[in-house]
């Protein structure tokens, strides 16, 4: 019953000069030939194959049978976004994220104390001796600020190097 309701509220479109090239006979073919090659067309029962996109290709696929925008065409649209890849946050944790990931914190040490102890900073220097941030190191901003301030009085004494994160645990090999 649906399908006789829709075949009243829509009419068939009669394609008589658009498709009369795709049909075999000529263009005195009765008018249903025509109807049912138009309808397989448009229903995609052509006889073509089924359409698979290249997931490889740099550019966006044209879908068959599908209305596209004009502004679709241009070349920036047709071309495929690369996702950029997910970055690390550039803000440091939350305080309670910071308090359970904080070292210091759970434990009660004080970092400036510890600005002897090169073995507790060194995780904290970065290859080229700069700092870490807190969105690296997960500290608290209290304990980061420490951190820092250790850190630099440790350069200072020469207990850690300037420019470079030298591995004070490993001997070293005799040239």
């Amino acid at each position: 019953m649906l399908a006789s309701l829709r075949s009243i509220v829509r009419p068939k479109p009669v394609f008589r000069v658009a498709f009369a090239a795709l049909s075999s006979s000529a263009p005195s073919a009765p008018d249903t030939d025509m109807q049912a090659l138009g309808q397989a067309i448009l229903q995609g029962e052509s006889g073509t194959s089924t359409y698979l996109p290249n997931p490889d290709s740099l550019y966006r696929a044209f879908i068959p049978n599908q209305f596209m925008q004009p502004y679709r065409l241009s070349y920036n649209s047709v071309l495929k976004q690369r996702s950029r890849p997910p970055t690390r946050a550039q803000v440091g944790p939350s305080r309670r994220e910071a308090q359970y990931m904080d070292p210091f914190y759970r434990l009660g040490v004080d970092p400036l104390k510890q600005a002897m102890n090169p073995a507790m900073l060194i995780p904290f220097v970065s290859e080229m001796g700069k700092v870490y941030g807190r969105n690296v190191t997960g500290l608290t901003k209290k304990n980061q600020r420490k951190v820092g301030k250790a850190i630099r009085r440790a350069k200072m004494m020469g207990i850690l190097p300037i420019l470079s994160k030298r591995n004070i645990f490993q001997p070293s090999r005799p040239n």
